[in-house]
């Protein structure tokens, strides 16, 4: 299944203020999550509504998948 990639507001500022190659390599990596389905996830496993959180390098993208909509929404992007 692919996803629908919604970034929320405060998605979008969190990856604005980090260096531009490195959101690069993060939206790329969302991209291809959402297409493929690959990349190094962990699943909050406490939560039931599909928190995830996307490994990219030394970020972490916190997002939530919305199986009745199709939509990965984006959180927010933050440096380890």
């Amino acid at each position: 299944m692919s996803w629908e990639v919604e970034w929320t507001p405060s998605g979008s500022v969190s990856l604005r203020q980090i260096h531009w190659l490195d959101a690069g390599r993060v939206d790329a990596a969302v991209q291809l999550f959402a297409a493929t389905g690959e990349g190094n996830v962990r699943h909050v496993p406490a939560d039931p509504t599909g928190v995830m959180r996307l490994r990219v390098g030394r970020y972490r993208v916190l997002a939530t998948l919305d199986p009745w909509d199709g939509v990965m929404r984006v959180w927010w992007v933050y440096r380890l």
